[in-house]
């Protein structure tokens, strides 16, 4: 972030061979960073699986004026920790009777009327919602899952959430064509069961009919510095974000209006786990390329030390503060930066 402008550069090299400046400039944009691009941008989605789920929750509820609805498989509701990993390890996953949803609608209130750390919890009335929750899923228990969708409810009505929970699936994101058995529980957490998740979920957050999925797709997916995006003085490791975050641009988005779809991966799920399955094998690529779809995948890292978080997750109980589930976590405001330079506005 503190190399100096390219033209500064070019400026104080004058009396060098000509020859050589495209490759200082070149060198000079290397050392700056990946960024990413500045497109067209009409709406905002989230989407996730388990703690990518939570987070994609954390992301619609705190930055509800940008974002549009959400795609959750495997989530708890929103602020269900309670900056407590105790209660993320039982409450929040296995024991879904001791979810107070009341106390979660006034942590809501509090944070929006008291705090202004999130936007007004009104806008969620438009939102939308997809949810899918596998009846034989044994890390975050069923019940669970319907607390989600019953914290939902409290805000819109019915009509505007899908909730898919008669499909005897594990803990994994789910396809048609990829991934183990529906029933197994294991990396990479993807799992075949005959169904195409990602084009249900986007059919009902978008309303409309979706074009099929691309066989080949137009474009390639592309990496950028996430280092680009954190608040000021942190960098990516201090927060448990990987270096790297990558996003997919259909070849039409690069020059008509697109939606953007930010998706949060799952806890063992980050590139060191399972390399780039989760960007690559989820089914969204094909989806977004043929419906005008801007994906967007940050990266979450394994953190052994400080910040405590050995499974790769995004933040949903609070390692890297109080602040989590709000606009003034360390996570959220690096994911709503990235949303910004992608619609040109950062």
């Amino acid at each position: 972030r503190n190399v100096r402008p390219t033209s500064l550069w070019l400026h104080r090299c004058a009396g060098m061979d000509s020859r050589l400046l495209p490759l200082l400039a070149a060198v000079v944009a290397l050392c700056a960073g990946q960024k990413l691009p500045s497109l067209k941008i009409d709406r905002v989605f989230t989407a996730g699986v388990s703690a990518g789920a939570a987070a994609a929750i954390q992301f619609d509820v705190a930055f509800s004026g940008v974002v549009s609805g959400a795609g959750v498989i495997a989530g708890p509701p929103y602020y269900c920790a309670q900056a407590n990993v105790d209660i993320a390890l039982s409450s929040c996953t296995k024991d879904p009777a001791l979810i107070v949803l009341a106390d979660l609608y006034a942590e809501v209130d509090y944070a929006f009327i008291t705090g202004h750390s999130i936007d007004n919890p009104g806008n969620l009335k438009s939102h939308r919602y997809w949810i899918f929750s596998g009846v034989d899923d044994s890390v975050v228990k069923q019940g669970v899952v319907d607390k989600t969708h019953e914290f939902y409810l409290h805000y819109l009505d019915s009509s505007q959430i899908t909730y898919v929970n008669n499909v005897a699936a594990e803990h994994a994101w789910i396809t048609n064509n990829y991934g183990n058995t529906c029933s197994y529980l294991g990396g990479p957490y993807i799992n075949n069961c005959d169904i195409n998740a990602a084009e249900q979920m986007l059919q009902f957050l978008f309303n409309r009919t979706l074009n099929a999925p691309a066989k080949t797709l137009s474009s390639n997916y592309t990496r950028f510095d996430q280092d680009q995006y954190t608040p000021p003085t942190i960098l990516p490791p201090a927060i448990s974000l990987g270096d790297s975050g990558y996003v997919y641009v259909p070849a039409a988005c690069r020059s008509q209006t697109c939606t953007l779809l930010v998706a949060f991966h799952g806890c063992n799920q980050d590139t060191e786990s399972v390399g780039l399955s989760f960007v690559e094998n989820t089914q969204l690529l094909q989806i977004a390329d043929t419906n005008n779809v801007v994906v967007l995948f940050p990266q979450a890292r394994k953190s052994p030390e400080v910040p405590y978080n050995p499974q790769g997750c995004f933040d949903w109980w609070g390692y890297t503060g109080l602040d989590y589930a709000t606009q003034y976590g360390f996570q959220a405001a690096t994911f709503a930066n990235m949303v910004r330079a992608i619609r040109g506005k950062f």
